[in-house]
């Protein structure tokens, strides 16, 4: 241990940049704001405070951690769209059997290696539609099948240093501060034996701990808790509506109504769009919320029929499906409203469920966020349009279907080719990807609308913002001050018991902020408090780039938690009960396994 150490003190530019940071964090918690506008809140803090200078303020948009996380999400998308990993999972689902043990790690064995090099959250997207459809085919509910796949994808991304993007960002701080980054798999030691033990612990233990699937395990009404009612509102004689169409009528958009059915002459209008015209004598089966439906007085252009008020959940009205916002999705911080989204699809969303919370209130003016599961009403036919719909994952028994299928070997060579340059040091990753990425185009694999569709551009904001943020803590003493403060408290009881702290503190803090925004704030304290220990700071790196991929406690550790829940109809306590005892198992192997490989 390095006895030489002095006490740290800050200067108002070291105060400032905790007044920064603070703000900052106050802004990840609360989830209320894109990562982006943090992202320039930061950039303007910094530039008008005048704690970083200009060279320095957008240096991290050129960034190597920016690039490549870029090129690695347009790769991802590019393997998606060609049909690899629905030709890997189809292929397991064929010679899995009717087992359901065999068939959860089979799963999550894909799972865990394709998110080596995709997306975790693409890559759950994609198998989701396929192990929903097991249901069906083998009888083998999504509880038990969705949060073991979701669990192996993250641990997966622990197997290449490209893997995820928290992996890239704390590589990149691990350079800026000196020392020599980690080479493409130098983890993957590590990331394999995590995800080996998860599957582990799965075929052991899951029988315990995973949820029986007795819940209704779709996202139908009941599930989501939908507490819509209906009401029938009849088009009299010399009503102003006759012979206009629904968009027309802005009565319904003013008072949160939805038009579910149009009753004509005895018989509905099965799914009516935003062109359907009424018609003197029309009945309305309209859905909103009780208090609403309620407020309702007939008037001159309709009359309400008192005794037609019933639950939604109580009504034969067909849901034809639920669609997820993906990933670098245009919907992305848009209303259905600004999205004109009913007119363009004639389709009806009934719910939005977010963050394990049902909302059916004014959901046209919501702004959409990544992982949003919108429960649709509509023809089969639009249906059926909106899987061809980038933006939007439909969540059904019907798989994904690549439009570029027979480029699939392409796809993989070209991916091969990149990493083996990379590996071989002949080029940067960085390098290496965009070029990659440049013959996905080229080979027409990938269209650049389809490359920026998948570039998650808040993430790449926010990341290239906290970069310059990261030199303001490093150069004004921050980061020495909280190093100096970890030290105190377990340096005494040698790197270990730093090396575990330094997990822990990435394991709790992911479970309110993203896995990248931890990555991005405790990599230079940990490297702070290993230069003060002076040991090698690359054990602790690595420890909470485990800890924020393999600590899956709550739902809202990560982004891929908040997909499967509805289609698996978790509650919170599903998460804790598996989550919480294979996060100390993972605890325990990076405490044997970094060590191992780092000696300190």
């Amino acid at each position: 241990m390095n006895d030489t150490a002095q006490t740290v003190t800050l200067d108002g530019a070291g105060w400032s940049t905790i007044g920064i940071l603070g703000l900052v964090l106050i802004l990840l918690v609360t989830n209320r704001v894109r990562l982006d506008l943090i992202g320039i809140f930061i950039l303007l803090a910094l530039g008008l405070s005048g704690i970083v200078e200009e060279k320095e303020l957008f240096s991290g948009f050129g960034s190597e951690a920016v690039i490549v996380i870029a090129a690695m999400l347009a790769i991802g998308e590019a393997l998606v769209q060609s049909g690899v990993t629905d030709r890997l999972s189809s292929r397991i689902a064929k010679h899995s059997g009717t087992s359901e043990m065999r068939l959860v790690l089979l799963m999550m064995l894909v799972a865990g290696l394709a998110s080596t090099f995709i997306s975790d959250l693409a890559v759950v997207s994609i198998l989701l539609p396929v192990m929903l459809g097991f249901e069906e085919r083998l009888g083998i509910r999504p509880a038990r099948l969705l949060l073991p796949v979701a669990v192996a994808s993250m641990l997966g991304g622990l197997i290449s240093m490209v893997g995820s993007s928290s992996n890239i960002v704390a590589n990149q701080v691990l350079k800026e501060f000196g020392h020599e980054g980690l080479s493409l798999f130098a983890i993957a030691p590590v990331g394999l034996t995590l995800l080996a033990a998860g599957m582990l612990f799965v075929w052991l233990f899951g029988r315990f701990f995973l949820p029986s699937g007795a819940r209704e395990s779709r996202v139908k009404a009941k599930a989501l808790g939908v507490r819509e009612y209906l009401s029938e509102l009849h088009i009299p004689a010399g009503s102003t509506w006759a012979g206009r169409t629904l968009r027309d009528v802005s009565f319904f958009r003013d008072n949160g109504l939805n038009v579910a059915r149009v009753l004509r002459d005895g018989e509905p209008v099965l799914y009516p769009k935003a062109s359907t015209k009424l018609r003197t004598d029309d009945v309305l089966l309209v859905q909103a919320g009780q208090e609403e439906l309620l407020k309702l007085r007939s008037t001159s252009d309709y009359s309400v029929h008192p005794q037609v008020q019933k639950s939604l959940e109580e009504t034969d009205l067909a849901l034809a499906g639920e669609a997820i916002v993906r990933q670098g999705s245009q919907f992305i911080g848009r209303t259905l409203r600004e999205l004109v989204f009913r007119q363009l699809y004639d389709v009806t969303v009934l719910a939005l469920w977010r963050d394990g919370k049902t909302i059916t209130q004014r959901i046209a003016d919501l702004p959409l966020r990544t992982g949003d599961m919108l429960l649709l009403q509509g023809p089969p036919e639009n249906m059926r349009d909106l899987q061809e719909e980038e933006g939007l994952l439909m969540v059904s028994e019907t798989p994904h279907r690549p439009k570029t299928r027979s480029q699939g070997w392409v796809a993989v060579v070209i991916l091969l080719l990149a990493l083996l340059t990379a590996g071989l040091g002949l080029m940067p990753m960085s390098v290496a990807g965009m070029i990659a990425v440049g013959l996905l185009v080229v080979t027409r694999i990938l269209s650049m609308n389809q490359v920026y569709r998948a570039i998650d551009w808040q993430i790449l904001v926010f990341v290239a913002a906290m970069i310059p943020l990261g030199t303001a803590m490093r150069e004004t003493g921050v980061i020495a001050l909280v190093s100096q403060q970890i030290v105190d408290v377990f340096g005494s009881y040698g790197p270990l018991a730093v090396l575990a702290a330094s997990f822990w503190l990435a394991a709790l803090t992911t479970q309110i902020l993203s896995n990248t925004a931890t990555a991005l704030l405790l990599s230079p304290v940990v490297i702070g408090a290993a230069t003060q220990l002076g040991v090698d700071p690359t054990p602790f790196v690595v420890a909470v780039i485990a800890a924020v991929s393999a600590s899956p406690i709550t739902y809202v550790s990560h982004k891929v938690f908040l997909v499967i829940m509805a289609p698996g109809g978790y509650c919170y306590m599903d998460y804790v009960k598996i989550g919480l005892p294979m996060t100390l198992l993972f605890f325990a192997l990076t405490m044997l396994v970094v060590p191992w490989l780092w000696p300190m």
